[in-house]
């Protein structure tokens, strides 16, 4: 298959991901605090996370999470636990870029990983990518060539973020609005986070 066949796939992805979303505000926050350069673990991390989850999608095995309401109900929590921690972990981050004390590090590879496979939302996605674009008995090459294009839109739309976040790099010079930045950044990343556990309890109740 051409690469253009693929088109409709990256287009897809990248739709979802430019989506403002907890990862997407994470990452955009920890680009304006580091620049992209410092993010790359970050992305690395989501991206084995999302080619796991993309590969389960093809596998068919994906399902096993897609179809269990219990089982994303349990996810969404660990997940909304992490992110709240991590809103609270920038939210308690005062310094700006000429400060004294060294800001913390951003996420590293293993936390960015853990926070992907644990979003039932990225289960629903990838499932319903390899739904969408992968045919049933696809060759090998064909699901290689999904993963590929699919793991390559989805990491690119969140170094778009990353990039967004480092362009507010120009801004943050001063302690104050360093630390406006921080909790504006938590705020969202908590409103957003609670929001998907919301849904995923009031699914579990229908």
């Amino acid at each position: 298959m051409s690469p253009t066949e693929h088109a409709p796939l990256v287009v897809y992805t990248l739709a979802l991901t430019l989506n403002p979303g907890p990862s997407s505000l994470l990452i955009a926050a920890s680009g304006a605090r580091f620049g992209v350069a410092r993010c790359t673990p970050h992305l690395a991390g989501s991206l084995l996370g999302y080619e796991l989850q993309l590969l389960a999608g093809a596998l068919g095995t994906g399902a096993a999470v897609f179809g269990n309401p219990l089982l994303q109900t349990v996810m969404q929590v660990l997940s909304t636990v992490y992110l709240l921690w991590l809103g609270w972990r920038m939210l308690g981050s005062r310094g700006g870029l000429g400060a004294k004390a060294a800001p913390p590090a951003p996420i590293s590879w293993q936390q960015a990983f853990v926070l992907q496979v644990s979003n039932p939302k990225s289960w629903m996605t990838a499932v319903a990518s390899a739904g969408l674009f992968l045919p049933a008995a696809s060759p090998a090459t064909q699901q290689a060539a999904f993963l590929l294009f699919a793991g390559g839109a989805g990491v690119t739309g969140l170094a778009t973020w990353a990039v967004a976040g480092a362009a507010l790099q120009r801004w943050l010079h001063s302690p104050t609005s360093q630390l406006v930045m921080n909790r504006g950044m938590a705020g969202m990343l908590a409103v957003t986070a609670l929001w998907g556990l919301g849904g995923a309890v009031g699914d579990l109740s229908v």
